[in-house]
């Protein structure tokens, strides 16, 4: 028969175990894969109170559940102001440790490497208090994944082009062009082809005047980034748009900013995004979230932007 004193011992033996069980299973569990996503871009990524998702936020989920680790999201909002520096609030988000990934982030010469600048301010963000903002980060230098889709234009038309075949922008000549002021749409509208449509551009001056006069029937087709226009037709459905299927050469390709020090991180998400690309995950959740995805295109990285370009179409 124990004695009480064994009967104590036994117990304490118990009682650490299970401490140490817990504590093992604590460190067990792997750190989240914190993703930065703009709150406010829909198709792409959205942040609404409860609802929640976008493209960008079911690609992270997926490179979350493919490494094994718990996904957490920190929504950021990107100012739309002289003073901020987008790809220096990227950094600045990275570098305070505030995320692992920035997803749908621009691949071009000038936004990747190391910063014009030492120090960043972070933008406004989820959890972000007074006293942080106009916080300046120490930045670190910029790398990326490979791109996981393309930021593209296309040709939209409604009712007026009376069904006009599209394979070129001169092919729009005649039309009623839509475009909003300082844009590159409006840029590669004008300069196309030596400037054969000028003539027929009307500008907008406010961004969200566009295709609420371009539905109503104010002009017959417009060039717009496509997940514009998919967010357009998600909330006016009945709208009479239509996409005519026409890419312009012209686009970004976009992937996941990581800072150079996480390059064993950006090598694992690179290849998972390979695996994404070739079972059809990346197509599938364009489908879900009702944007138009086109491919990247090489090369992965937009170095400069040239007249050739410009002028293409």
């Amino acid at each position: 028969m124990r004695t009480a004193c064994g009967q104590v011992l036994a117990g304490v033996a118990v009682s650490a175990l299970c401490a140490l069980a817990m504590i093992s299973g604590v460190q067990a569990q792997p750190a989240p894969l914190t993703v930065c996503l703009e709150e406010d871009s829909p198709p792409l990524s959205f942040s609404f109170g409860p609802r929640k998702g976008g493209f960008d936020h079911g690609v992270a989920e997926e490179i979350a559940r493919r490494l094994g680790r718990p996904l957490k999201v920190q929504w950021f909002e990107s100012e739309n102001d002289e003073e901020a520096v987008p790809v220096w609030e990227a950094n600045a988000l990275l570098s305070d440790g505030l995320c692992d990934l920035i997803a749908g982030y621009p691949l071009l010469g000038s936004t990747l490497g190391k910063p014009e600048t030492d120090k960043g301010a972070l933008p406004e963000h989820d959890g972000m208090n007074r006293a942080e903002r106009g916080r300046l980060v120490p930045l670190g230098v910029l790398s990326a994944t490979q791109p996981y889709y393309r930021a593209s234009y296309g040709v939209i038309v409604g009712p007026g082009a009376k069904g006009r075949q599209v394979d070129k922008l001169a092919d729009l000549k005649g039309l009623r062009l839509g475009a909003e002021v300082g844009t590159m749409a409006s840029t590669l509208l004008f300069r196309n082809s030596g400037g054969i449509l000028a003539d027929d551009i009307a500008h907008v001056s406010e961004t969200k005047d566009l295709l609420p006069r371009f539905a109503a029937g104010e002009f017959d087709a417009v060039l717009i980034e496509l997940h514009r226009f998919d967010n357009f037709m998600r909330r006016n459905g009945d709208a009479p748009l239509k996409w005519t299927g026409y890419v312009h050469p012209f686009g970004v390709n976009m992937g996941l900013a990581v800072l150079e020090r996480d390059a064993v991180l950006r090598d694992k998400v690179n290849l998972i995004l390979d695996e994404m690309q070739a079972d059809g995950t990346l197509d599938t959740l364009a489908k879900r979230w009702q944007m138009t995805r086109v491919p990247p295109v090489a090369p992965w990285i937009l170095e400069r932007l040239t007249p050739g370009m410009l002028n293409a179409g």
